[in-house]
């Protein structure tokens, strides 16, 4: 065992890696552009694997944390001696083995943590890590616990439905993991406590009404003083009741699903 977490360790420290440099939400001006943003702990940034094509079977050596994202990563190491992370799926244990690339296989002979093209995918599965684009890296269902259904395939599109109940089409040649992100359990995840808040990078927030008026919209007043009728953020803008996502021209491809 000893020897298996030095070989881990040898692993890990060859592959590429580089330290974040913090900018407290300024621009290269120095000038505050994001609010509230500033200190935290440091952070190292790990390449993660997202086109997983080498059609080469692996060992799963190690799942670990990783600072920059929500699921938990794994270390693999494939039959040609090629190391690598990936995003550990749900329910992915030490030395099982992992599959990553185009070769068919029946989608019988698939199994959790296997990166395959989704033709090779039986419908009804569910999947993550999706390419929208094929040969340009996953970009679809990445953080902790998500997934998609693929609900059908027509020609050489393949219909996925998201966990945000949005039906998406892509092609049939991109990959995808089958099964769910690990650390499903992280959106219940409870701060706690102001210093670690500020170990994420976050600054303590002031209230628009304790401001001056030149600050906020809120602000001014003798005394205590009530936010006004239509609440509004630092900059003027309506902070609720109107819709504030932009709509993309990608909108097209989607389509809402009824909630009955």
């Amino acid at each position: 065992m000893n020897n298996l977490k030095f070989y881990c360790k040898t692993l890990i420290s060859k592959i590429r890696k580089f330290g974040i440099l913090s900018h407290s939400g300024r621009n290269f001006l120095g000038r505050v552009c994001v609010k509230g943003r500033g200190g935290g702990k440091k952070k190292i940034y790990r390449f993660i694997d997202f086109f997983r094509r080498i059609n080469k079977l692996g060992k799963i050596l190690k799942i670990l944390y990783d600072c920059n994202r929500t699921s938990y990563i794994a270390l693999i190491l494939y039959k040609n001696g090629l190391n690598s992370f990936i995003i550990a799926t749900e329910n992915l244990k030490i030395f099982d083995s992992v599959f990553s690339g185009n070769i068919y296989f029946e989608a019988s002979n698939t199994e959790i943590g296997w990166a395959v093209p989704i033709k090779n995918i039986g419908l009804f599965t569910t999947i993550s890590n999706i390419e929208k684009n094929p040969f340009k890296g996953a970009i679809i269902a990445r953080s902790a616990g998500t997934g998609a259904l693929l609900i059908g395939k027509t020609g050489q599109i393949a219909i996925l439905k998201l966990n945000s109940r949005w039906e998406l089409k892509v092609s049939e040649i991109c990959i995808a993991t089958i099964g769910n992100n690990s650390n499903s359990s992280h959106k219940y995840n409870i701060i706690g406590s102001a210093g670690k808040n500020r170990g994420l990078g976050f600054k303590p927030k002031v209230r628009g009404v304790a401001k001056n008026p030149c600050d906020h919209p809120h602000g001014g007043g003798n005394g205590k003083h009530s936010s006004p009728p239509v609440p509004r953020t630092a900059f003027g803008k309506i902070a609720k009741w109107t819709p504030t996502k932009v709509k993309l021209g990608e909108i097209k491809n989607r389509r809402l699903f009824k909630k009955y």
